[in-house]
């Protein structure tokens, strides 16, 4: 902790009595350790998995968020490129809208896990140094600010690198609020995708029937698709798309599926994953935005 609090005052030129006064009322959180080490995404399902963000409850709050603020929506979405119904997943799955912002105090977590949890203390160090940036770019207050326990903040989640790398002022008012500010919730997320390689107007997944020889060879639950939409078509695999016979595309693996159809992510499907690096994550997303979609038109 010391040599963390000397960096934040040597290196990065913070007050030293501004250091040691939130340092002496940071709490280490024991619990953290094993909600980390046990993520949903490695311990659940697809149907399981899909079974906590697809609900009809989820998908009625995401119709009325979408009625309140399509203006918006359709705002970022022209400016970003990124579809409305891929916005609306994102914060459905994320916070449900904005109902569920996380009630670990950040700097608790990103302490806890920096000095707690080994595989990936260098990176929550980082954000811990991010968010003392942030705190002072931004005007947050870092002794009372709350978050997942994974340090993620706001409506978008944003981990405090993220903020301060992809969040956008959407209103124009000079400061940026993921907390209360929808234009800017809203436009950092179309950013965050946009910035992270999104293609406008272009497929992000089909559905297809496939032999189950097919699904072994082909699927994968990487984050990098594998094959060209060519090499897929060749091998047997039938679907429709307009992208270019170049494209990237990848059979997508969900254990336990239990749908008839497999899904084929594109170029844009994997996007969504520099979110959350995990394929049941991308398809939440992909299929919440979808459900609350059409009632909105």
């Amino acid at each position: 902790t010391e040599k963390l609090m000397d960096e934040l005052v040597v290196e990065h030129g913070f007050d030293e009595q501004y250091i040691n006064s939130i340092f002496a009322k940071v709490n280490y959180l024991p619990n953290l350790i094993d909600s980390i080490s046990k993520p949903a995404e490695k311990t659940k399902t697809w149907p399981e998995y899909r079974a906590i963000f697809i609900t009809p409850a989820r998908i009625a709050a995401g119709v009325l968020f979408a009625k309140k603020h399509q203006t918006l929506l359709n705002k970022a979405s022209q400016e970003t490129g990124v579809p409305v119904a891929v916005l609306l997943g994102i914060l459905g799955v994320e916070t449900y809208f904005g109902r569920i912002l996380g009630n670990y105090k950040v700097i608790d977590s990103l302490y806890t896990l920096t000095v707690g949890y080994p595989p990936r203390s260098l990176f929550f160090r980082k954000q811990l140094i991010n968010l003392f940036y942030l705190a002072r770019e931004q005007n947050i207050d870092i002794q009372t600010v709350k978050g997942s326990y994974a340090g993620a903040m706001g409506a978008p989640q944003f981990i405090p690198s993220s903020y301060r790398s992809f969040a956008v002022d959407g209103d124009g008012d000079g400061s940026i609020d993921l907390f209360y500010n929808w234009d800017d919730i809203i436009m950092s997320v179309g950013n965050y995708l946009q910035v992270n390689g999104w293609q406008n107007q272009e497929n992000i997944l089909v559905t297809a029937n496939l032999a189950d020889s097919l699904i072994k060879e082909y699927a994968s639950k990487g984050l990098k698709p594998q094959f060209t939409i060519a090499e897929l078509k060749e091998a047997g695999l039938n679907f429709s798309t307009t992208l270019s016979e170049e494209s990237r595309a990848q059979v997508i693996e969900l254990e336990g599926n239990d749908a008839k159809e497999s899904y084929i992510g594109f170029h844009n499907f994997f996007v969504i994953t520099t979110y959350n690096r995990n394929v049941m994550y991308a398809l939440s997303v992909y299929l919440l935005g979808k459900n609350i979609e059409p009632t909105i038109k």
